[in-house]
């Protein structure tokens, strides 16, 4: 009967490991929690499938797919504290693709982290 229990705990601890280590790579989108909702929504109603997003202070960055190609999207929250839509590609930016667009050096690293 310990054989049983002690057999039971393990595979309970397991899958305790694996979940946690699931959940982690499963959350792929950063930043605020409704800023990453509006943006997925937005980019979702727009462009097809959102997969990550990352959101510093004003500017957000997020991939999506839908059935016939990839791409990236990179967002603006204006002064009405709406998203809107400031670029849209089949690639990936990068800060030299994003400081022209207006988006701040020190916003470059967390909006880039929607590719990891």
């Amino acid at each position: 009967m310990k054989t049983i229990r002690r057999w039971t705990k393990q595979v309970a601890v397991v899958g305790l490991i694996f979940a946690a280590f699931t959940g982690i790579a499963m959350a792929s989108d950063l930043g605020p929690a409704p800023d990453v909702k509006e943006v997925r929504h937005l980019v979702a109603a727009k462009f097809g499938h959102p997969l990550h997003a990352s959101v510093s202070h004003d500017w957000a960055l997020c991939t999506a797919y839908t059935e016939h190609s990839d791409l990236s999207v990179v967002l603006h929250r204006t002064a009405a504290g709406k998203w809107s839509v400031v670029a849209s590609d089949g690639g990936a930016y990068v800060d030299e693709t994003l400081t022209p667009l207006g988006v701040p050096k020190a916003d470059v690293p967390a909006l880039l982290k929607a590719y990891q």
